[in-house]
């Protein structure tokens, strides 16, 4: 059976953020809960939550995590601890950003499965969105309730009108 490619919405519901006068932190809704982000006191926040870079490698560990073990699970294998550690670097000229991310195991891995854990790793997800193409339309509105990839600048173009064509708002 062919699978059709289609490009889909990944949240039924925009995630959204809201920044007030004078303070860094700002309040991320999701779902049905908020997140805080925040910058660090050299950056001017309090530190009250995770920067914006914090939260995007949070991301992938959480990801990473998450696909090994359901992996782990159905193949049945005694791997209860994982740990995984990521930082970044960022090169200035010309602009790269070079993620390290490493794994270890709390109980013996035989070569095989480090293999094939590695594979899984690196094709998780977050990480295949991250490593893959990415491109951010960004418009302007006057009204927060307008859906995300709308508003009222820059005048809509074809592009940006097949990206939302099948896109209800909820």
């Amino acid at each position: 059976m062919l699978r059709k490619k289609q490009t889909l919405r990944l949240f039924a519901k925009d995630i959204t953020g809201d920044i007030v006068k004078d303070r860094q932190e700002v309040t991320v809704n999701w779902r049905k809960g908020q997140l805080v982000l925040d910058e660090p006191t050299f950056n001017g926040g309090q530190d009250i939550g995770p920067d914006p870079f914090t939260t995007v490698l949070s991301g992938l560990v959480g990801c990473t995590l998450t696909t090994l073990r359901m992996y782990i699970k159905r193949k049945g294998w005694d791997i209860t601890d994982i740990h995984c550690s990521v930082n970044m670097i960022q090169q200035a000229e010309p602009f790269k950003t070079m993620i390290y991310r490493t794994l270890s195991f709390g109980q013996p891995v035989s070569d095989a499965q480090k293999e094939r854990l590695l594979w899984i790793a690196v094709n998780c997800p977050v990480a295949r969105l991250l490593q893959g193409e990415i491109n951010i339309d960004t418009h302007l509105s006057e009204d927060p309730t307008v859906p995300a990839g709308l508003g009222d600048y820059p005048p809509s173009d074809d592009a940006s009108a097949d990206a939302t064509e099948n896109y209800t708002p909820q």
